[in-house]
């Protein structure tokens, strides 16, 4: 127990060592989330949420190290790839309430209504593949290939769209879970391919070859 806790504590430590080449300047005195959240869609969602997930990682860094450690950059810095991470662990949440109903696991989803068997019918493999998508683009993350995880978040926010779309004549207590964890889902992802292309955009230009 003890020595998986370590690696573990060494991972995210691991992580945030590297954070550094993915972040970009502020203006002193500027907030670093709030700064970067008002150049993304849903700018208060990004920061009400993404704010405390930072937080929360930031506590177990600190409690990991004697001097902390700022999981969003340095002082006057923002780190993208860590906004990109935690605004995708918040849609991979949204989406596993949609994937419990489409499965059949919360009861109360009547599947013998018309309107909820149309939505299920459609939605069960979407929302399956949705989810395959957004890991396969976590994975991307992590092995720096951003194209390839912005391809794959992108074509997420598709097949979620789709089923919303299936889905827009429920009616009761479904209709509000769904359409909270649907519409929360596409949210993130549009909130996470932002940051991924602002990583694009923030990569330093290629070194110039020696005359």
């Amino acid at each position: 127990m003890a020595a998986s806790l370590s690696m573990s504590m060494f991972v995210v430590l691991l992580c945030v060592s590297t954070m550094a080449a993915h972040a970009a300047r502020l203006p002193p005195g500027a907030s670093p989330l709030v700064t970067a959240c008002t150049t993304v869609p849903f700018p208060r969602l990004c920061v009400q949420d993404l704010g405390h997930r930072l937080l929360d990682i930031q506590t177990v860094v600190a409690s990991a190290s004697d001097h902390g450690a700022a999981i969003a950059g340095a002082p006057g810095q923002v780190d993208f790839k860590s906004l990109v991470a935690v605004a995708m662990e918040a849609a991979t949440e949204a989406g596993a309430v949609a994937s419990t109903v489409f499965e059949g696991k919360l009861p109360g989803f009547n599947n013998s209504v018309p309107d909820f068997k149309k939505c299920l019918d459609n939605c069960t493999v979407t929302m399956a593949s949705a989810m395959k998508k957004i890991h396969g683009a976590t994975a991307a993350m992590k092995a720096g290939a951003n194209d390839v995880a912005k391809t794959l978040a992108v074509r997420a926010i598709n097949d979620v769209s789709s089923c919303t779309f299936s889905c827009r004549e429920l009616t009761g207590d479904m209709e509000v879970i769904l359409e909270h964890s649907l519409v929360q889902f596409q949210k993130m992802m549009r909130i996470a391919v932002a940051f991924i292309t602002k990583m694009k955009d923030a990569l330093p230009p290629p070194p110039q070859p020696l005359p």
